[in-house]
């Protein structure tokens, strides 16, 4: 079992090592999509925000300006927030590989396997000791008791 054993630790550390350094393997892509996605999702409300401003007429001074900066506002902080939350997946990631690194060596620690052997002899390094008789308890009693009925 020992090769099999050093070949899925080897294998193990390969993968935690990766992850530890490198993070998400999709964290390039996640972070396209987001470029991508985000103003998509927002094109709609922009459109219906202009198609709507355009049939009111008059507009006051700054209004359309005004709403399509909210909007983009919106869209900016739905933006970051998704970027903060891939990041934070990515970091997580980071911390998962290095939390299974150091699994790995613990695994890989030769105490687990040599303690047991070490402390198995411990009890033959005791002094002998010895066993408890219960009669020896009973023929005490009654020892003490004899001899405190003698008068001295």
């Amino acid at each position: 079992m020992a090769p099999q054993y050093q070949a899925n630790a080897a294998s193990a550390a390969k993968f935690y090592g990766n992850e530890a350094n490198q993070g998400l393997p999709f964290f390039g892509s996640a972070m396209d999509y987001l470029s991508g996605n985000t103003p998509q999702a927002f094109a709609s409300a922009k459109g219906n925000f202009l198609r709507s401003a355009s049939s009111m007429g008059a507009l006051p001074s700054g209004f359309k300006a005004a709403g399509m900066n909210d909007i983009q506002g919106q869209q900016a902080g739905t933006f970051d927030q998704n970027i903060f939350q891939t990041l934070m997946a990515q970091q997580q990631a980071k911390q998962q590989g290095a939390a299974g690194l150091a699994g790995v060596a613990q695994i890989q620690n030769p105490a687990a396997f040599y303690g047991g052997s070490t402390s198995a002899g411990q009890s033959v390094m005791q002094p002998l000791q010895p066993a408890y008789n219960p009669w020896m308890g009973v023929l005490g009693g009654g020892a003490q008791g004899a001899a405190s009925a003698i008068p001295f």
